[in-house]
């Protein structure tokens, strides 16, 4: 028995070595690319993160969170990676970008009532709207840095669509489409329609991890979790991954 209890640290440090690193995740409502499903991460960006990870011998712990908290977190060190984190200079004083894993068009358009459409013709045309964003997302310059625009900021896409139907909003600047018309349908709202103008862009699509861990103690794990990205981008992985889900792809949506 003495024996035995003598090898229990032995065995306990065994095991410690052998466990795999565990990163910290988290995830929102980004349909079609990454959604939850009974709480639970689903979606191509999901899988192509898991299998890098997998592959470099890594588990993820997910947690589902609003993108706002999730800055704040990769900020401070408390979660490890944010998927889909659109690079800007600001972001990078906090965040370090992995590779991008593909280039999306992510067009910037405006929600606009059925028959104003000519009334938002460009960009100029902006400064005479009350003109809803999300805090914290990142849209085009010089729109993100222009002082003059009458801004009126939400926390989320349901806020949004609330203020546009009560009549507080002209006008709604959307990045993603899909979970803003997935928020006028849960609330049986049709009469929207989108602006004659859009800012056109094409954008990287990259995983965000914190720089703080970046620059302390995960420097190779997440150069090796890059490494990963990369090579699946390169031989066609991440597309392939994608197509399983009927989602086109990085690199062919554009």
């Amino acid at each position: 028995m003495k024996r035995l209890l003598s090898l229990l640290p032995l065995l306990f440090t065994l095991t410690c070595v052998g466990a795999p690193e565990v990163l910290r995740v988290d995830f929102r409502e980004r349909p079609p690319e990454m959604r939850a499903v009974d709480g639970l991460p689903s979606g191509p960006l999901i899988s192509v993160l898991e299998t890098a990870a997998h592959r470099v011998g890594v588990d993820l712990q997910w947690r589902e969170a609003p993108f706002l908290r999730s800055l704040d977190d990769l900020r401070s060190g408390r979660v490890d990676l944010v998927p889909r984190v659109l690079l800007t200079q600001q972001r990078r004083e906090y965040i370090h970008f992995l590779p991008s894993i593909g280039n999306q068009q992510l067009n910037v358009r405006f929600v606009v009532r059925p028959g104003e459409e000519a009334r938002l013709s460009r960009y100029e045309d902006l400064y005479d709207l009350s003109l809803g964003v999300k805090r914290g997302t990142a849209y085009f310059e010089p729109f993100d840095s222009d002082d003059l625009l009458g801004r009126a900021y939400a926390s989320d896409d349901a806020q949004l669509a609330a203020m546009f139907r009560a009549g507080r909003l002209d006008t709604i600047a959307v990045l993603d489409a899909v979970p803003m018309e997935a928020q006028f349908q849960a609330m049986n709202f049709r009469a929207y329609s989108y602006a004659h103008y859009a800012h056109q862009q094409v954008l990287g699509n990259h995983f965000g991890a914190s720089l703080k861990r970046y620059q302390s103690d995960r420097r190779e794990l997440y150069d090796r979790l890059g490494a990963e990205l990369q090579r699946m981008r390169e031989e066609g992985e991440v597309a392939l991954i994608y197509h399983r889900y009927g989602v086109l792809p990085p690199d062919e949506a554009n």
